[in-house]
């Protein structure tokens, strides 16, 4: 009797729970469907006043709809349709695939690399990188996971996130059971990891372990001359300078890190005094045919030359440096030299105007270092520190996640709303640490700048006032001119023509400026 009254009051307690009309889901679909009153007495419907606001909230609010439950045939689907040359519609699929199934699913992993493919493939190559470093974090598939790090490689190629990808995946990665030009690439960043933070003993055991002659040997040896060039506080040794030379000629590397080693070891001749070794080195820079060339480049050849005593060679290449490729280049020791020139030959307002143009072009970013303003938002220098080193590469992945962003507009109808809206939260959060990570490396970038233009700005005041005191000096009696400087002449099959402000790519080089000396010197007595 007693077992019989629990299950009567079990029943009504059942009834109570489920008010009539009431949706039921299905287990499979994860659906709502319509539930069919029941034969049985219904229980009390719940106060009106205490369902309201639930419909208030439920209006204001909407929960995002729950992933359903994915046919594993859509995967061999998803796939047919990248293979035929459609990455839209196997991006659909595959994400459906990927929030649908579980972990332990034997094509999640494939599912994720495959969309990862596929978004590149449209362009969205942050997100598919996103997929990719996922894959390598979770290694749950190890035929899947080689081939994920060799996109990742291809990635390091353009601007990425550099703390996703070179940091966190390949700087933190066991090196065990990858392929071995896999192996030697994360051997590499783990060992430019260890430089940054001054743990050389460890980076050479990562550069140990790469395979001599290959690509990541060269870029080591690079980065480990360069990190050795940067702490030591004595001169060069000649040891290191045939180092760059050798690098300079390694076809592994690209043109551009070729003429990054020769131009250290154009410098370090340079702070040797080695001024002919130097222009050399310099000359053996390659640029692209008809390349306008780097402005920093022309204007390291210009003291070279001013060194050498060259002086209408060095005017010539700073007449280049005004050429319009160049002038909106950050270059305040321009007026510097320029201004050197015309005091060694005596032209003493010219020098004056020379000097005077350096504060008058940077009056704006003078001003705002003396007045200790945020230099970031200074123009000129923010440009100037954006254009190189780590700010310009961060600069770079910021264009390119607002280029990705952009463009992931035009998929929205193809993708999907839940797709689409995990897309753009994706590159929002991508966005703002992108930003974040840009500012804090363009203020370190604008200190150094405006560190250089505040030594500039002072060389210019002693300038000034050197010249002021010749200006004011008595010739005596008994001075004659100094011989004027003999131009080379011309050889067979050169021709000069007078300058009439034109600037020829391929001429740029090879300007002269024609200037005779004003000075005097003591004839004996």
């Amino acid at each position: 009797m007693n077992r019989l009254m629990a299950m009567a009051a079990a029943l009504l307690m059942v009834g109570a729970a489920a008010p009539q009309g009431g949706a039921k889901t299905d287990p499979v679909t994860g659906e709502q469907a319509e539930a069919k009153p029941k034969e049985a007495k219904p229980a009390e419907p719940a106060p009106a006043a205490a369902a309201e606001p639930k419909k208030e909230e439920a209006a204001a609010a909407p929960a995002p709809a729950e992933p359903q439950k994915i046919d594993p045939k859509s995967f061999d689907r998803a796939l047919e349709s990248y293979f035929l040359g459609y990455p839209k519609e196997a991006a659909g699929l595959l994400f459906a695939y990927t929030e649908g199934m579980p972990q332990t699913d034997e094509n999640y992993a494939w599912a994720q690399f495959f969309l990862a493919k596929s978004l590149i493939d449209l362009g969205l190559k942050h997100s598919g990188g996103v997929y990719l470093a996922r894959i390598a974090r979770e290694r749950s598939n190890p035929a899947v996971l080689p081939k994920a790090m060799e996109e990742l490689r291809a990635l390091t190629d353009i601007p990425h996130d550099e703390v996703m990808i070179d940091e966190q995946v390949f700087g933190a990665l066991d090196l065990g059971f990858l392929p071995e030009e896999i192996a030697g690439y994360a051997h590499y960043q783990q060992g430019l990891v260890d430089l940054r933070v001054g743990n050389e003993r460890w980076a050479t055991t990562h550069f140990s372990k790469l395979t001599e002659g290959s690509a990541e040997a060269s870029r080591a040896k690079y980065a480990m001359l360069v990190t050795r060039l940067k702490t030591s506080k004595k001169e060069a040794p000649k040891e290191m300078i045939d180092q760059f030379l050798e690098l300079s000629e390694d076809e592994k590397l690209t043109q551009e890190a070729r003429n990054d080693a020769m131009l250290a070891v154009a410098r370090l001749r340079y702070e040797q005094r080695d001024y002919k070794g130097a222009l050399e080195a310099y000359g053996l820079v390659k640029l692209p045919e008809l390349d306008p060339g780097r402005a920093t480049l022309y204007l390291e050849e210009a003291w070279v030359r001013y060194q050498l005593g060259e002086i209408h060679a060095a005017m010539g290449i700073l007449t280049t440096l005004d050429a319009p490729s160049f002038r909106d280049e950050f270059l305040p020791d321009k007026y510097l030299l320029r201004a050197f020139i015309y005091r060694d030959l005596c032209h003493y307002l010219p020098a004056k105007r020379a000097a005077k143009e350096l504060t008058r072009k940077y009056a704006e970013s003078l001003d705002a270092i003396r007045e200790r303003e945020d230099l970031t938002k200074d123009a000129r220098l923010r440009r100037a520190a954006s254009a190189k080193g780590p700010a310009k590469r961060a600069r770079k992945f910021l264009e390119s996640l607002e280029l990705e962003g952009e463009k992931l507009g035009k998929f929205a109808g193809a993708f999907g709303d839940r797709m689409f809206s995990y897309m753009t939260r994706l590159y929002d959060l991508a966005r703002a640490e992108a930003t974040r990570v840009y500012q804090e490396r363009l203020r370190d970038a604008t200190r150094a700048e405006a560190d250089k233009l505040l030594r500039a700005a002072e060389q210019v005041r002693l300038m000034e006032y050197e010249v002021g005191l010749k200006l004011y000096e008595r010739v005596k009696k008994g001075s004659k001119l100094v011989r004027d400087l003999e131009e080379e002449k011309l050889k067979d099959g050169q021709i000069a023509f007078r300058f009439k402000d034109e600037y020829w790519n391929d001429e740029l080089r090879d300007y002269r400026f024609s200037l005779k000396s004003r000075c005097i010197e003591e004839s004996a007595q």
